[in-house]
């Protein structure tokens, strides 16, 4: 646990660094203001992630959206999964204090595993439980310089498991973080984040930062009961320590790294064939990390650009009561822009990443082998073919991998867009994208439940396949007027082989060894039971009133349709909701006091008896001097508490309370 000495002791560090490395520096919310940008400046900015190459957002010929640094520092989140409320098509629950699901067109869970998120291109989709450990990666939102969204497959780019969207989150370049920052913050659920940041410059072309962040968040609610008007704090605190470094070299070399510690607070059955057979235990699960990336990249007269990045990642996930997840990921990606030539853009890369991982469990739950060593191999390519100068163009593309799991894996994409002025944009496309098996689905031993003379568990099944997507998108992006632009998208998803879980009555069997008390054995296997689709609309409006005051909007809405041989598995359709709704204020009430409001509406989650929601968030920032400001932010104002994701018996169901903080933050 992170005590109050620790936060102490972290302040102190924190002042000695001020008094030690002191650089002037003008207080700034970031050194591109998007609030001063016009509306045709921010369909100027560039992204990455829909190509794999910086374009203009205007241009993107996907469903794009970017939250910049601004909206997270204006609307006064304090996790990532909270900024992505922002973003419309993308599903976000938080199940308990310590813990989200977040997903973008569907099949929402703790563990979405159809959505790949990235840091600075280092992927933190964790292989084993196919999806991403949220908690473990408590980033200094500080020093994201934007989070880009994209709605819709990413394989051709991103390779597997970018089946429903991909999320890369950017860091700022070191030129833009020198100086001194520090920020306090404290409330009612936040019981205390510190987080120091100092930066500077070597040579001519060098700079650097060196970061560090601590916090603690306090327990949420368990759902009431029928047995008592007053409700307990659920067992699900948490907190973290995280430090890091990035040092860049003009725009041609950056290293960067990073080392984390998370304690989450988590119920588990402790399952035992003697009674009481499920006893629900508390336990800490650790998290912890180290990583360090390098890229290079050459950019070259005539257009074309070589870059490559690699990476080394040691993560460790220890569960007391299940298993230890201890893991090393090598990481080493090329990729060449060719240098125009004539109509045609094209863009090509390889890759290879290896992952030695150990798995230690207990007597219920047994990975058969515990270590496994695993490749995966890549290479793509890209055309972006102009069919008519500045109107028509085609993209090409394609992406073959290998893996230890499903073996070789083809990602075929197709995009065609249209530009019939310079204010407006159409787009549709046609993709294929995969999710491979895991070591979970295709090794695991584990009790799944435990009655009086029977034990239900399940077995390996190495006969899980990919699960596959082929996607059909449509697009229309505008700039109405001078003030107001438009967003839409429209998709429909078919899928095939979707994984359940499956009994197999065939293979159960009395079991009397002489070491457990006798009882019937009872398996279930992963398997791929389940087909179906999705169909859905995603809006964005974004108006500027006036200098000082600007309103984002947002809607989604998404249908799906499974089909399953245990029509239970179908309940997959209610876990994400059908309607989705927002509104952001971006108010400048005079040179020195802002206030910023964000509206979110979410729909029932019928599979979960989760009643639908309307969240609303005010952040009130006052610059006290140049260099030091006040925010006074309040979450979840609506009620008191509510319930956003599983089952209110759930044992680890909890429900997220109002919240009320202070931060201040000096900058110098």
């Amino acid at each position: 646990m992170l005590t109050d000495r620790l936060l102490r002791s972290l302040l102190a560090n924190t002042a000695a660094l001020a008094v030690i490395l002191p650089t002037p520096y003008a207080f700034g919310l970031t050194n591109v203001n998007y609030f001063e940008l016009t509306l045709e400046q921010l369909l100027e900015v560039k992204v990455h992630s829909a190509s794999k190459k910086e374009e203009v957002i205007a241009n993107a010929p996907a469903a794009v959206y970017v939250v910049t640094n601004e909206d997270i520092v204006r609307s006064g989140v304090t996790t990532v999964p909270d900024a992505l409320r922002m973003v419309p098509g993308v599903q976000v629950a938080r199940s308990d204090s310590n813990s989200w699901a977040i997903s973008i067109r569907g099949f929402n869970n703790t563990l979405a595993n159809k959505l790949l998120v990235l840091i600075d291109g280092r992927t933190v989709y964790n292989p084993v439980f196919a999806g991403v450990l949220w908690e473990a990666d408590s980033l200094m939102l500080e020093d994201i310089d934007r989070i880009e969204v994209v709605r819709g497959p990413g394989g051709v780019l991103w390779g597997a498991n970018a089946v429903n969207g991909v999320i890369n989150i950017i860091t700022k370049h070191t030129r833009e973080t020198q100086g001194n920052l520090t920020s306090a913050l404290y409330g009612n659920e936040e019981k205390g984040t510190l987080s120091t940041r100092q930066g500077g410059t070597f040579g001519n072309d060098g700079s650097y930062r060196v970061y560090a962040k601590g916090f603690k968040q306090d327990s949420s609610l368990k759902p009431p009961t029928t047995t008592s008007d007053k409700q307990e704090d659920a067992y699900d605190a948490w907190d973290g320590l995280r430090a890091g470094f990035r040092t860049d070299w003009a725009d041609q070399f950056t290293l960067q790294g990073d080392g984390y510690r998370t304690d989450t607070e988590q119920l588990r059955p402790h399952f035992s064939l003697v009674p009481p057979y499920a006893p629900i235990e508390q336990q800490i699960i650790r998290y912890e990390g180290i990583n360090l990336l390098g890229r290079w990249t050459d950019k070259r007269a005539d257009g074309s650009q070589f870059s490559v990045q690699t990476y080394i990642d040691w993560t460790k996930r220890d569960e007391p009561i299940n298993f230890i997840d201890e893991r090393i990921t090598y990481d080493l990606e090329a990729q060449y822009n060719f240098a125009p030539l004539d109509a045609h853009a094209i863009i090509a890369g390889a890759g290879f990443r290896f992952l030695a991982d150990d798995k230690q469990g207990d007597n219920n739950l047994v990975f058969s082998p515990e270590q496994r060593r695993d490749s995966v191999y890549n290479a793509f390519v890209q055309d972006k073919i102009t069919l008519a100068p500045e109107t028509w163009f085609l993209t090409l593309g394609a992406k073959y991998e290998h893996n230890e799991f499903s073996g070789s894996e083809f990602q075929p994409n197709i995009r065609l867009q249209w530009h019939p002025d310079q204010e407006q944009t159409f787009w549709a496309s046609i993709a294929r994208s995969v999710r491979t098996p895991t070591p979970i689905e295709e090794d695991l031993t584990s009790t799944l439940l435990i009655l009086p003379n029977v034990r239900a568990a399940f077995i390996p099944n190495d006969n899980v396949k990919p699960e596959k997507l082929t996607a059909y998108e449509v697009g229309y992006r505008t700039q109405l007027s001078t003030n107001l632009s438009l967003d839409l998208a429209a998709f429909y998803n078919d899928y095939e082989h979707l994984v359940t879980t499956d009994i197999v009555p065939a293979q159960a069997r009395l079991v009397n060894n002489g070491i457990d008390p006798p009882h019937l054995f009872v398996p279930f296997i992963f398997a791929n039971s389940m087909e179906g689709t999705s169909d859905g609309l995603e809006a964005a409006l974004n108006w500027t009133v006036n200098a000082d005051l600007k309103l984002a909007a947002t809607y989604s809405y998404l249908h799906m349709s499974l089909d399953a041989l245990d029509p239970q598995e179908e309940g997959a359709e209610k876990v994400s909701p059908e309607h989705q709704a927002g509104l952001k204020v971006f108010w400048n009430i005079n040179n020195n006091w802002t206030l910023d409001t964000t509206t979110t509406y979410v729909d029932e989650l019928p599979a979960f008896d989760v009643n639908s929601y309307v969240r609303v968030d005010i952040n009130l920032g006052i610059e006290l001097h140049k260099t030091l400001r006040i925010n006074i932010t309040g979450q979840n104002l609506t009620d008191s508490s509510h319930r956003e994701f599983t089952n209110a018996d759930n044992f680890n169901a909890a429900e997220i309370e109002r919240s009320i903080f202070a931060k201040l933050t000096w900058q110098f």
